[in-house]
């Protein structure tokens, strides 16, 4: 007949082992040594009958548990309840370690301490940071995608288990490995980056501190991988006044304003779809983008103000677009350029990286094109403007016998690069009016220059048509 196996072993009835069980139940917290004393003495005799490795005992005050083994070994670990979520840890083993010092660990661990959460909860922690920081208007949504498209790659990478506080540096190492492996290099770069902005960001909140990723070398990833370099692509003045011109062709004005105004202006495509009438000051003669405030984000990548003045073309290419609203009934009367389909809607930016396709000449794209991964490889043709406008202000000021670190801070100040707010000594800067109509009338004149120049271009090329 097959013997019965019970999941729970029967406990033996003798003399020698109640002894030593009523002995055990006889130490009560807070222990001393003697209770280390015979709890072992009882564990060599009980664990044995019973079936069982280890057993412990526990000081709840000091989160304090204690294991006794069959064989009369002694591990402190440092245990706290699940509402405190903090992990647990070993701390050392008796007598080496001794009572009062494992109480010390313990407590020191519950007030700065690790806490049991997994690498899942803490990349959310990291991205509800950043959305907060879009709330305030310190980053904006397109980059709060980017940063969260890396996020949900990041989470691939890690198990659901997976404690945050316990991931060692070779785990980080592998996962590196595997994305030099599978990723491309520009990826494998930017999820590295990311990876250790996961961890300096939680460190003090789950690790006490401890950041393992800021002990993986600087250059782990680009010292195995080709990193990507920019491309050197630019245009000349002869192909943007072909493209002033080729653009005359287009089915709708709104197509036509559109280009023209972001040649002669060199902003962001996404700075003409949202150029609002509001923004336009035809009295004072500029159209001044606004800063971001809380509650509402600027109109520029910065958040900061920036002020372009009206030139004669801008002029013409406005009051051609307000004579074109004011005629359209059922427009959309917020903004200055639309959708030639759907005027109720703002131009899409999209659209213009299309129309600088379609329209512009042969030969456009100037510079070399590196082979692999390259920044900006497909990407060159919404920058162009900009690009030229930079080049073009930069040559026209030094005709005109600016110095080369003037030219360079002109150049700034018509691309919206130079930010005085962001720099920590801004305190230290005068923002007077007179400041202020200084660099105004130094944008002016570089804006003009530039308007003339591609105007005069443009005449050129139509005569040798």
């Amino acid at each position: 007949m097959a013997r019965t196996v019970t999941q729970k072993p029967i406990t033996p009835n003798n003399e020698e082992f109640l002894t030593a069980s009523e002995k055990w139940e006889g130490c009560k917290p807070p222990y001393t040594s003697t209770h280390m004393k015979i709890c072992v003495a009882a564990a060599k005799i009980i664990l044995p009958r019973v079936g069982q490795p280890r057993r412990s005992k526990y000081e709840r005050v000091s989160y304090l548990r204690i294991d006794f083994s069959k064989a009369g070994k002694v591990t402190f670990y440092a245990e706290f309840p699940k509402v405190m979520q903090l992990k647990g840890r070993k701390l050392g083993e008796w007598p080496e370690m001794t009572l009062p010092v494992a109480r010390e660990k313990a407590l020191e661990i519950a007030e700065g301490g690790l806490k049991a959460e997994s690498v899942h909860a803490a990349l959310e922690a990291y991205r509800d940071d950043l959305a907060a920081k879009v709330e305030r208007l310190k980053l904006s949504e397109n980059s709060f995608a980017t940063y969260s498209a890396r996020i949900n790659r990041l989470k691939l990478a890690f198990g659901e288990r997976e404690i945050f506080s316990d991931v060692p540096y070779n785990r980080l190492t592998e996962i590196l490995d595997q994305w030099i492996e599978t990723r491309s290099n520009n990826n494998a770069l930017e999820l590295f980056a990311e990876l250790r902005r996961v961890w300096k960001f939680n460190a003090p909140r789950l690790c006490n501190g401890r950041n393992i990723a800021a002990s993986i070398p600087d250059d782990y990833v680009s010292s195995r991988v080709q990193r990507p370099t920019p491309t050197r692509l630019f245009t000349d003045i002869e192909s943007i006044a072909r493209l002033w011109i080729n653009v005359a062709a287009c089915s709708s004005v709104h197509q036509k304003n559109a280009m023209r105004y972001m040649i002669l202006t060199g902003v962001r495509p996404i700075n003409v779809s949202n150029l609002r009438w509001e923004y336009v000051n035809e009295e004072a003669g500029e159209i001044v983008y606004p800063e971001g405030v809380i509650g509402m984000r600027g109109a520029m990548k910065t958040q900061k103000a920036f002020r372009i003045p009206i030139t004669p073309e801008l002029g013409r290419i406005l009051s051609e677009q307000r004579e074109w609203s004011d005629a359209a009934p059922g427009c959309n009367k917020d903004y200055v350029f639309l959708q030639p389909r759907n005027p109720e809607e703002p131009f899409s930016k999209r659209s213009l990286d299309k129309l600088m396709k379609t329209y512009s000449p042969e030969g456009i794209v100037k510079g070399v094109k590196h082979d692999g991964t390259v920044k900006g490889k497909e990407g060159a043709f919404n920058t162009l403007c900009r690009k030229f406008l930079k080049s073009n202000i930069i040559a026209l000021m030094k005709e005109k016998g600016y110095s080369r670190s003037d030219r360079r801070e002109i150049s700034m100040l018509c691309l919206h690069h130079s930010n005085k707010g962001d720099d920590p000594m801004a305190e230290h800067y005068d923002f007077s009016d007179e400041i202020l109509h200084e660099e105004m009338a130094l944008k002016r004149e570089a804006f003009e220059a530039h308007e003339r120049s591609i105007l005069a271009q443009a005449a050129l090329v139509r005569r040798r048509i």
